[in-house]
């Protein structure tokens, strides 16, 4: 009966109740078969021995038994609700990988949930109804298998009555050859848990004559034994993670392992928010490693939760980190407008520093960028507590031009980009004469009045006959 790798050492168990287990009938006694097991109830199992012989090497290969690379199983009950127990079996390879598989199991009927090779379910051999004893049928059904005997043995360093189930039986294919398997169970009597299984199958002739042989047996329990199931823990330090701006945070995720514990543990890292964004170190932690792996977290401002899952094959555990981020102290710097004035002229705006997020530190301002043509300056060069303004002035000659200012401070700079346009002065109109028309227009008219009233006056004292000497001043005549 080959069992592959790709299956646990409780597949290859079902594979042998299959095997052995006859039709299940619905009807049974009045007696309704009850389980003796209760939640949390652990039994641990190795694998006892797992070997094939034949004289033709082809066998053994095909059937590929690999139930030797277990490192660890467990049987655990996690519920039950009389007649029907939930069993978690739980298998660990030596190279870190494991299974686990939830099964059902009917203590009253022998159903179980656990299919084989699409031949339908098994029988249920991993766990029975508490107290019975030989010759007791394994379930409430006349057809159900009997036990062949009670005894009591020492199991684990205590004395238990156990109950053994045997089956055997040979198949004659004449001169093809044979086929005989034979195998055992034995059960704890209180509990119903199996102890110990073992499975024998012999071929002769055909392809060669084999003998292929496993057990499986119990090593604990805290039944009546102090077993635990080997599991581990998963921790991050710190806790609480705390980043300023655009920096990286980080915490350590510590796995503790509790003794028997070997599986690889698979990590991820899940944030609350797209707007944070982590990675881990190692995203799978192996037996003999570090069992550490580092959180990196950084993202926008905000507080958020990162949930760090560890996978174990057959259980999970958490850890969580707090990350708060916030932003760095910073500042902005902006004007109050654009600059408009005319050739020979000047125009002004104010360039302001606004603090951010506490930022109060001493902050530089320098005029990055002049064009041609256009001068500019600023009324101060520097701001001591983080905020407040300056006066930018410019002149120049007409054209629109972009005047940058960059203010540094902090550990970080910004600019702001001031337009300025500057216009043609309106052309002076200029008078025909120097003097204006309305005081010219006057003179004249005075000037005539002047001359008229002058005229006048000589024209009315001139006497009659008088004589004018030719460029002197004239002499009034005698009167006779």
């Amino acid at each position: 009966m080959p069992c592959s790798v790709r299956f646990s050492i409780f597949f290859c168990f079902a594979l042998v109740a299959l095997v052995l287990s006859p039709s299940i009938l619905s009807a049974h006694a009045t007696t309704l078969y009850a389980p003796a097991v209760m939640p949390g109830d652990l039994a641990q199992y190795k694998v006892l021995y797992d070997t094939c012989q034949s004289t033709n090497p082809l066998v053994c290969q095909s059937m590929g038994s690999t139930l030797n690379d277990t490192a660890y199983a467990a049987l655990q009950v996690v519920a039950v609700a009389p007649p029907v127990v939930t069993l978690q079996l739980i298998t660990i390879y030596k190279n870190g990988t494991g299974s686990h598989e939830g099964v059902t199991v009917n203590v009253d009927t022998g159903y179980s949930n656990i299919t084989g090779l699409g031949q339908g379910p098994p029988g249920d051999y991993f766990v029975l109804a508490g107290n019975l004893q030989s010759p007791d049928n394994i379930w409430n059904s006349p057809s159900a298998p009997t036990f062949n005997a009670t005894t009591t043995e020492s199991v684990l360093g205590q004395s238990r009555p156990v109950n053994f189930l045997n089956f055997s039986s040979t198949m004659d294919f004449g001169v093809v050859g044979s086929l005989s398997t034979k195998s055992g169970f034995a059960f704890d009597q209180a509990s119903g848990v199996f102890i110990e299984i073992s499975f024998e199958l012999t071929t002769i002739g055909y392809v060669g004559d084999t003998t292929e042989k496993f057990a499986l047996g119990m090593i604990d329990n805290n039944i009546w034994g102090t077993a635990s199931l080997p599991d581990f823990g998963l921790s991050a330090n710190p806790s609480s993670v705390g980043i300023s701006g655009s920096a990286t945070g980080s915490s350590t995720v510590t796995l503790t392992r509790t003794p028997g514990f070997s599986a690889t543990v698979k990590l991820t890292a899940t944030p609350s928010s797209s707007s944070l964004t982590c990675s881990l170190s190692s995203n799978s932690l192996v037996m003999g490693g570090l069992d550490t792996s580092t959180l990196s977290c950084s993202g926008s401002s905000g507080t958020y939760t990162v949930s760090i899952a560890g996978d174990g094959g057959y259980s999970i555990h958490t850890a969580s980190v707090s990350v708060t981020i916030t932003a760095n102290p910073d500042f902005q710097i902006s004007h109050s407008g654009s600059i408009s004035f005319q050739t020979g002229g000047s125009g002004k705006a104010n360039i302001m520093i606004t603090a951010q997020n506490g930022y109060d530190s001493a902050t530089t301002l320098e005029i990055a960028n002049v064009p041609s043509g256009l001068t500019c300056s600023l009324d101060s060069n520097s701001l001591s507590y983080g905020y407040g303004s300056v006066t930018l002035t410019c002149s120049g000659q007409p054209g629109s031009y972009t005047v940058t200012v960059k203010a540094t401070g902090g550990g970080t700079s910004h600019t702001t980009d001031t337009p300025v346009t500057v216009s043609e002065a309106p052309a002076s109109t200029q008078p025909a004469s120097s003097l204006p028309m309305p005081l010219v227009y006057g003179g004249i008219g005075i000037a005539v009045v002047v001359a008229a009233l002058v005229a006048f006056l000589f024209v009315r004292r001139k006497p009659s006959g008088a004589v004018v000497a030719p460029g002197g001043a004239s002499t009034p005549a005698t009167q006779a």
